[in-house]
């Protein structure tokens, strides 16, 4: 018998709501053995091979050779300005309750808010990480980590954050610009994979890079729910530090 089962009887007394019927298939969905992630730093983090050989040669070189990486690669700083950082009063709460597994979102807003961005390799996820170091004004140091992670097929990206949880990417070009938008989240325990309801989510995450020339890109991320609208967006211009 599965959990869902199990709160069934007491929903019979009466018609069930919306958010109960989403919550007893949340919980009677079976997780998968599938982890999704291969074996630490065996596959090759191959962009192009994702956005496909015309989006990939669309995109500028230097769009190209910031994704045209592997796990094992070296270090590399970039530092810039995020013009605005902002969140709506769910996106804060949840912001604030993810602080207990790592930091995944900007626990604050601001604006013209100096950025450090340190990319390199993570091998205990087998993938490559990238730190988004904030300095809000009279605040300690917020870093925020994930790790991009390719499936054991190289099919699919993953972005992987603390406490097990991350969502899968579907990476294409579009206008000369990278995109990376977020198809579903998923929570990783004991081997087990479980993929997250829609609700229980901050939304469909889309991050956007686009090159400015000159060494400069532009950011630009942002979160909408379906119900809730937009709880996060970030966008900011960054460089190569020297």
């Amino acid at each position: 018998m599965d959990a869902g089962s199990l709160i069934q009887p007491a929903l019979e007394r009466k018609a069930r709501p919306a958010w109960a019927t989403r919550f007893a298939r949340s919980l009677s969905r079976k997780p998968s053995r599938q982890s999704g992630v291969a074996p630490l730093g065996s596959v090759k983090q191959d962009f192009a091979a994702l956005v496909g050989p015309k989006g990939w040669l669309r995109l500028s070189p230097l769009i190209r050779s910031r994704f045209a990486c592997s796990a094992g690669m070296k270090d590399i700083t970039y530092e810039g300005t995020m013009q605005s950082v902002r969140c709506s009063r769910t996106g804060y709460l949840l912001a604030q309750l993810c602080r207990l597994f790592g930091t995944p979102l900007a626990p604050f807003e601001g604006r013209d808010i100096p950025i450090e961005v340190q990319v390199h390799d993570d091998p205990e996820k087998g993938g490559v990480a990238w730190d988004r170091i904030y300095f809000f004004p009279g605040r300690k140091p917020i870093t925020v980590t994930s790790t991009k992670v390719f499936t054991g097929d190289g099919k699919m990206l993953l972005e992987c954050v603390g406490g097990g949880f991350g969502m899968r990417l579907k990476v294409f070009e579009q206008d000369r610009k990278l995109h990376f938008k977020s198809e579903s989240y998923f929570w990783r325990f004991a081997g087990l994979t479980v993929r997250l309801p829609d609700w229980l989510t901050p939304g469909v995450a889309h991050v956007v890079h686009s090159d400015l020339g000159s060494g400069w890109f532009r950011f630009e991320m942002t979160m909408r729910h379906r119900h809730l609208g937009e709880s996060f967006y970030q966008d900011g211009t960054f460089k190569e530090k020297e």
